[in-house]
């Protein structure tokens, strides 16, 4: 059985044009990547991402660990001293 040829035989002034062509395209994508309001997109995407799984962490371990934190006696006390100032 014969295997198919998926190359094109392109001359060397051919193969020089298109290699420029690419890398015009490849510098039009940098740059594009690159641009200030790309970075500041990404940048406040970011950001807010890293305070949204943070809280979500924290949230989670306080909820395992709330227990054993409220057998310490100063976090007790300032817990009990929130909470009287609370409305009821």
């Amino acid at each position: 059985m014969r295997e198919a040829v998926y190359y094109i035989d392109m001359g060397p002034e051919d193969q020089h044009s298109k290699i420029i062509e690419h890398l015009d395209m490849l510098n039009k994508q940098v740059a594009r990547q690159n641009s200030i309001g790309r970075m500041f997109f990404v940048g406040i995407v970011y950001g807010i991402g890293f305070f949204v799984g943070s809280a979500i962490i924290a949230t989670i371990a306080l909820g395992i660990f709330g227990p054993w934190f409220a057998e310490i006696a100063w976090i007790r006390s300032a817990f009990e001293a929130g909470a009287a100032l609370l409305p009821k």
